[in-house]
């Protein structure tokens, strides 16, 4: 195989270079409610999160309307092993913003307690709509899927894979 002048080296990066993706979630004006509750049903830590004053207070240029001073301009959480972005604004300026059905979370393990455990919590909040419950399947001893009331759509799947 040859490398192009563009490709990086097969030397493995430093400890201090990461690379990640991170599902990012525009919750068009519930971005705070979302934090809280993901922080209470999911046990989410919460590494950042900014609200449209701090970054007014950051930003001389930032505006927003009257009533957003609470809105978030960026957050990161941190959910188990994995994060996850949640701000306000539509990521793409070009499309209106659409509630829920561009994207989904899927949520495995090989351990299907765990799995149980959190599809149990969200959907004991009455909000949460089941869109599939959780039951085997053919590709897994356990598949699920609800629609939260932020209208985010969760994967639950017990996996056989080490990833």
């Amino acid at each position: 195989m040859e490398k192009n002048e563009n490709s990086r080296s097969s030397e493995t990066p430093s400890a201090d270079v990461q690379t990640e993706v991170i599902p990012f979630l525009s919750l068009n004006g519930r971005a705070a409610e979302a934090i809280a509750f993901y922080e209470q049903t999911l046990g989410a830590e919460v590494l950042l999160k900014v609200s449209y004053a701090d970054m007014a207070g950051r930003d001389t240029s930032f505006r927003f309307e009257a009533g957003q001073e609470n809105w978030i301009t960026h957050s990161v959480l941190r959910i188990g092993a994995n994060k996850i972005m949640i701000a306000e604004e539509e990521q793409d300026s070009t499309r209106p913003w659409s509630r829920g059905n561009e994207f989904s979370l899927c949520i495995q393990s090989r351990d299907p307690d765990s799995i149980r455990h959190v599809y149990d919590r969200l959907t004991a909040d009455g909000r949460t709509v089941i869109l599939a419950p959780l039951a085997a399947n053919s590709f897994s001893s356990g598949y699920g899927a609800v629609r939260d009331p932020f209208g985010v759509v969760f994967q639950f799947t017990v996996t056989r894979h080490a990833f």
